[in-house]
């Protein structure tokens, strides 16, 4: 049974019970006799009531079940992938309260999808540079072993090729152990608390950066600047940043400096390009063209950090207008 119906047989059988309770009392309030003849009169005035009860009963079942449908309606939509946009609003209060809870998490829907397919996106892009990745050292190691194994090294090539065998292996296991860091960035469980980043830099960050000779490291931070962030999670992401910058800058400086709710970090080194600058962020991506897998790491340091930013609710970014090196921002 819909609502109308609902609405319309439960008002119409109240309509007569209330008329028929109301009939009964007025004769007995004014003492008059309730005789066959006051009887056929009070069933009278419920018939011509009854009409008018089912008007009313349709109009109000009408009412309630265009408010009820419109619910529907956009349950239907949020099942189908179609998110809410308008905001609705209504005259019911109750019936509102239930549309802005359908209109919140319709929108939490939204981004979680949203989320989940970019975070899948970039899954599935990993893995397919995984595979190359490592496809190099285990045709490396294979290739060895089966010399080894067919006996066709001598004594005195041993120990050039179990050397070059844990080479590769040690090349798998920190890849490996890069992976499982990227994987564990997408985790958005952040314990943040509030960060003097005066401090912070100086004690926590700064002492495990090293820059070339001709280089210097220069840091711009206020005494009261601060940030609520995970402490390791900020670590990570400035170590990597100046890591980067100290690698790919050999003259002039690296300067850490305060931005509202945030860190600029720049350098006079090399830059990155506006095509390379698009992709800085893709696991396993080496603006570096003749890649060295060796010298150059994994392309997932910058991957990590952006998502370790996103988890903490900022935005980590490269500004393509600066034409001096390259620019980070980490800011709300």
């Amino acid at each position: 049974m819909n609502a109308k119906m609902y609405l319309i047989i439960y008002y119409s059988i109240a309509g007569v019970i209330i008329s028929l309770f109301t009939a009964v009392m007025t004769y007995w309030i004014i003492d008059v006799p309730i005789g066959s003849k006051m009887m056929f009169k009070i069933f009278l005035t419920i018939l011509a009531t009854l009409p008018i009860i089912g008007i009313l009963s349709y109009l109000i079942g009408d009412c309630l079940s265009g408010r009820l449908a419109a619910i529907s309606h956009c349950l239907n939509d949020i099942s189908e992938d179609k998110f809410l946009v308008d905001k609705h609003e209504e005259s019911i209060t109750d019936i509102n309260a239930i549309h802005e809870s359908i209109h919140e998490l319709s929108h939490r829907l939204e981004n979680s999808i949203v989320t989940l397919k970019k975070n899948n996106a970039q899954l599935n892009n990993m893995i397919r540079s995984l595979s190359h990745d490592i496809k190099t050292p285990l045709t490396i190691i294979e290739g060895y072993l089966e010399e080894l194994e067919d006996g066709i090294v001598t004594k005195a090539q041993k120990p050039e090729i179990i050397a070059i065998l844990k080479k590769e292996t040690a090349y798998i296991a920190e890849l490996s152990s890069e992976v499982i860091r990227y994987l564990q960035s997408f985790e958005i469980q952040a314990q943040k608390k509030t960060i003097v980043l005066k401090d912070f830099l100086h004690e926590e960050v700064c002492p495990l950066v090293r820059v070339p000779k001709d280089v210097v490291l220069k840091c711009k931070i206020n005494e009261e600047d601060k940030m609520d962030f995970d402490c390791i999670a900020l670590k990570s992401i400035l170590v990597n940043l100046l890591h980067n910058a100290s690698k790919h800058t050999q003259q002039g400086s690296i300067l850490i400096q305060s931005l509202k709710n945030g860190i600029i970090i720049e350098d006079t080194g090399i830059g990155i390009d506006s095509q390379d600058a698009k992709m800085i962020f893709e696991p396993f991506y080496c603006a570096d063209k003749s890649k060295n897998r060796q010298k150059n790491g994994f392309g997932l340091g910058l991957s990590i950090a952006k998502n370790l930013a996103e988890n903490n609710g900022y935005v980590l970014r490269i500004d393509t207008y600066y034409k001096n090196g390259a620019r980070f921002l980490l800011h709300k």
